[in-house]
This record gives structure tokens, C-alpha cells and sequence, in this order.
């Protein structure tokens, strides 16, 4: 049984998500919003629209429920992961989807009475395992690994493009840039934040900014070449970023030899995590895509024989909801 903590952007369309294809393994669900607020934000949503399960709250014996496909759970209002009681309807998985405990001791105070995992959904400096679906799943150990990070959305995107590189060619160096939308963790007008540019109005700049990508890269593509690094732009949109890769491959190749290779991913070792398009399209165009990255072969560049360029896309919430509900329903 699952239960989520936190009804935010990824919290919301995990819940939905697991309503539809895993009604009776959802339990429980915790965010401090009020009942009426909560369901509102499930029922319409700016950048997905209203076409998912019709939500319903009431409250009956002091108690708020949520009703998501004729089925009913409750909703609690705790602000402390170790006084929401969600052991109590059964679950033996927390989505921590607060963004509030990402660090192993804050994430691991749901580990109480019949909870036996709890898996962050944002990259964590000392989770016990970091996941990167499906290059370094099989070495989870559940009975070890308790504390889990599903790391991010740019990492889910990042780690296929350097792998499918890796895999046909041979990674010599490589760096990575994201354009990425803006995001809660940024000002929509001037104000303090203690990155300066994340200080500034979101939507009236494009904003280069650390990306949380590499950490949980590292840890969970530890043959990653020595020094890879890069940034983020933020960039005032709502959804779908885009990765930039630019590597040193160890042979050299033609541009029509990096697209056969993601050509041949898509449709075989990483069907359903690598997709590929060969249209003029934008940003706006990938919303929804549940893959991991939608390659941009159109984009793709050589330099010198062996320099390159690949771009791709990734619905920053919808992909990353995906591979947080496969991670937690194999648990």
C-alpha cells in the first residue's frame, strides 16, 4: 500500500496517476492545505488541464477524504512526517513529495510502525539508494535500501542520452546544459533568495542557475566521465525542458549515426524511457510525453568527427511522475 505526503506539482499528478492504474494500492494521502483547496488544485491544473479522474472531498467523523475514481482515502493535515498516521491505513510506502525532507533523517521519520520504504521524489544528498530508471535499478536492495531518492527530472532525461552515447560509441568527456521552466524555487517578482539570480522575476529573464542533475547523476552512473558538469537556464515557461549534451566521443561518427542509435533505443533496449522525433516542433508540443527524453534528431551536430551535439525534450513533471509511480509500485 502507498500513501503520499505532499500535494504539490509532482505529489498531485503521482496521486492521480496511481488513482487510475492502482486504485486499491493508493491508501492515504497527507498535505497541510485545507480540504477545499486540495481538491480544487486536483481537479483543474493550468498546465495539464481537467481531463484526469473527477475529484470529490467531504468530511465525515472528523476526518477529510478524498474520492478519486469512486474510491476514497484520507487526507490528513500534518506538518510533521512522524505525526501523520498513515501506518494506521496500511502503508508500507511513503512518497515524500513535500520537497521539505529530501535528507535521509527528515525522509526517514515516516519509517514507522508498518512503513518500510520511503521514496523521495527530488534528488537527496544521503538517501540510501538513488534510482535512475532503468540503469541502476537492479541493484536496489529493498531490504537494505530504505530511504530512496527518485532523483530528478533532468537526471531521468540526462541519464539516457549518456548512455545510448556510452553504449554505441564510448564516452570520452561530456558536459550538459538544461533549459528548464521556471520553477516554485524561484521569485515571480524581485525578492531575497539566497541565489541571487533565482532572486530576480522568473518570467522576465532567462536565469543561469545550478542544476540538482549532477549530484544524483554521480551517484547513480558512477562510470560517468571524470568532471561532468554544466547549468541550468531557467526559462519563464511552464513545461517541458530541454537537455543539451555536448561530448567527446571516443570514435568518430556522423550525425546519422547518433540518431540510428537513439532510433534503435526507442525501439528496443530502452522502448518507453527514450522516444525520438524528427519534426520542427518546440517545447510546448512534448507536454504530456511520459517518456524520460523525446531526441531531438533534428538537432543533433559533429564537429570534428568526434564532438557532438544531441538535444532532448522531457515533460519535466508528467515523465517524472511516471517513473516515480513504477519505482514505488515495484516496492
Amino acid at each position: 500500500m502507498i500513501a503520499i505526503n505532499g500535494l504539490g506539482r509532482i505529489g498531485r499528478l503521482a496521486a492521480r496517476r496511481l488513482a487510475l492504474q492502482r486504485p486499491h494500492r493508493l491508501c492515504a494521502l497527507n498535505d497541510p492545505a485545507d480540504l477545499d483547496t486540495v481538491v480544487h488544485l486536483l481537479r483543474f491544473d493550468s498546465i495539464h488541464g481537467d481531463d484526469h479522474p473527477p475529484v470529490l472531498g467531504h468530511h465525515r467523523d472528523g476526518q477529510d477524504f478524498l474520492v478519486m475514481e469512486g474510491q476514497e482515502y484520507p487526507l490528513f493535515h500534518e506538518t510533521d512526517p512522524s505525526r501523520i498516521p498513515f501506518a494506521h491505513c496500511g502503508a508500507r510506502v511513503v512518497v515524500e513529495a513535500s520537497g521539505r525532507f529530501v535528507t535521509r533523517e527528515g525522509a526517514a521519520r515516516h519509517l514507522q510502525g508498518g512503513v518500510q520504504h520511503v521514496v523521495i521524489s527530488a534528488p537527496s544528498p544521503d538517501a540510501d539508494f538513488t534510482v535512475i530508471h532503468p540503469f541502476n535499478g537492479h541493484l536496489l536492495e529493498p531490504a537494505r535500501h530504505r530511504v530512496i531518492s527518485n532523483a530528478s527530472c533532468t537526471a531521468h532525461a540526462t541519464a539516457p542520452m549518456l548512455d545510448v552515447l556510452d553504449h554505441a560509441f564510448g564516452l570520452a568527456s561530456a558536459g550538459m546544459s538544461t533549459v528548464h521552466v521556471a520553477t516554485n524555487d524561484q521569485r515571480i517578482l524581485d525578492l531575497p533568495h539566497k541565489d541571487l539570480r533565482r532572486a530576480r522575476a522568473a518570467f522576465m529573464s532567462i536565469i543561469p542557475t545550478t542544476s540538482s542533475a549532477f549530484g544524483a547523476l554521480r551517484a547513480a552512473l558512477p562510470h560517468l566521465p571524470a568532471g561532468f558538469d554544466g547549468w541550468a537556464l531557467r526559462v519563464p515557461c511552464l513545461s517541458v525542458n530541454l537537455v543539451d549534451i555536448t561530448a567527446v566521443l571516443s570514435r568518430s561518427v556522423t550525425a546519422q549515426e547518433i540518431n540510428e542509435a537513439f532510433q534503435e533505443a526507442s525501439l528496443r533496449r530502452l522502448h518507453g524511457i527514450v522516444a525520438v522525433s524528427e519534426g520542427s516542433l518546440v517545447s510546448r508540443d512534448f507536454t504530456g510525453r511520459e517518456e524520460s527524453v523525446v531526441m531531438d534528431l533534428g538537432l543533433t551536430r559533429v564537429v570534428g568527427g568526434n564532438l557532438v551535439k544531441v538535444f532532448g525534450w522531457h515533460d519535466n513533471e508528467i515523465a517524472y511522475a511516471a517513473r516515480l509511480c513504477e519505482l514505488v509500485n515495484g516496492l
